[in-house]
């Protein structure tokens, strides 16, 4: 069942070169085929598969949830997904009772992992499909990257694509995230899905800005362990919070006391004496982080009965060190918060690189409400 799909990081990917990068050529409502097992060792080609997986996942559940996500990432209404029903339209001739009609609609993609978009790569990829020879205002051509292209590059390329007669647009995957972010939203079983499709793009750092992002997660009995052990936890089934933060806050008692930078996440259990570890989601457990999880399990089970034998996800920091983040509002934090560290700090950006005892001294003294 696609709308069960939970592997994305194992599935393959569809050869860009043949079709430029295509992940729609519709008419009539037909999607292009996209392989479903690992064909290309190319990292770029298996991001590429995984987004035009999640693409289809939308437009499977709803073709006009998809065109809304096309919308937003081309910031183009002329996109339209699917047929339009009309009554009593007047033609040259007569007025047929009902007409079904569907515009053509051809989209391009060229995926990076970095920044670069080339002029000289996108000019071939307009040639190309300038030569296709699609119907007026059917073809778009889009720029997926990590981070904003530069505003005159943008706008040099927009025109060269309408000299091509193609609409073209530049985006991130940080946009892409948010605009499916808003079409699944009211789904579940869309929403599940996007949340393992964030977190692989956020395991394969494609979000730009997450080294300057921090989680701040609620800490009541264990915070002494937590702190201690430098290990937070919580049930499996929850969303991953390392996909779009590097450091992890420890809330109590209406502030964040300590911080620590994330070097590691895995689901676990125990079994007998045995430590299970089912995935390893985001770095590698050395023997040091499974012995640190081992103590972490055997100081929560004198709180919660039976918390061994639970898969739960265990974040492992480099350590946590304590700095004072106050909650300026009244009541407390009712739930996980994500934080912009150098908002909250006052800076003008983080480094990529920074440690934990950085963050929590230049955090120290701040307020949020």
């Amino acid at each position: 069942m696609f709308d069960k799909l939970r592997a994305f990081p194992e599935l393959g990917a569809k050869s860009r070169a043949c079709i430029l990068g295509q992940i729609l050529d519709r008419k009539g409502g037909k999607l292009s085929a996209i392989n479903h097992f690992q064909t290309y060792s190319q990292r770029e080609n298996h991001v590429t598969n995984n987004t035009m997986l999640m693409l289809k996942h939308v437009y499977r559940t709803s073709p006009r949830l998809l065109e809304d996500v096309l919308q937003s990432l081309l910031d183009e209404d002329e996109v339209e997904i699917g047929p339009r029903f009309e009554q009593q339209v007047g033609e040259a001739y007569s007025i047929p009772d009902a007409v079904l009609s569907q515009k053509p609609l051809h989209i391009y993609v060229e995926a990076k992992r970095g920044d670069g978009l080339y002029d000289d790569q996108l000019e071939r990829h307009m040639r190309s499909i300038s030569e296709r020879r699609h119907p007026e205002s059917s073809a778009f051509l889009i720029g997926l990257t990590n981070n904003s292209t530069n505003v005159d590059d943008d706008e040099r390329w927009k025109q060269r694509a309408l000299e091509h007669g193609i609409t073209f647009a530049a985006t991130t995957y940080r946009e892409l995230l948010e605009a499916l972010d808003t079409a699944c939203s009211n789904n579940p079983d869309l929403r599940e899905i996007l949340d393992d499709y964030q977190a692989f793009i956020g395991g394969e750092n494609l979000l730009p800005d997450q080294h300057r992002k921090m989680v701040a997660m609620l800490c009541g009995q264990s915070w002494r362990e937590n702190i201690e052990h430098g290990v937070y936890f919580e049930p499996a089934h929850r969303n991953p919070k390392w996909t779009r933060a590097h450091f992890l806050g420890v809330y109590r008692q209406k502030k964040i006391s300590h911080v620590g930078r994330v070097v590691a996440a895995a689901i676990c259990r125990k079994e007998d004496d045995n430590l299970i570890v089912e995935v390893e989601e985001f770095g590698t457990l050395s023997t040091e982080h499974r012995s640190r999880i081992q103590n972490i399990i055997r100081a929560a089970e004198t709180y919660f009965k039976g918390f061994a034998a639970d898969a739960h996800r265990y974040y492992l920091v480099d350590r946590f060190e304590e700095t004072d983040v106050r909650k300026a509002s009244p009541g407390g934090m009712m739930g996980h918060r994500y934080f912009d560290i150098a908002e909250l700090a006052g800076l003008e950006d983080v480094e990529q690189n920074a440690s934990s005892a950085d963050m929590a001294e230049r955090l120290t003294g701040a307020t949020y409400r």
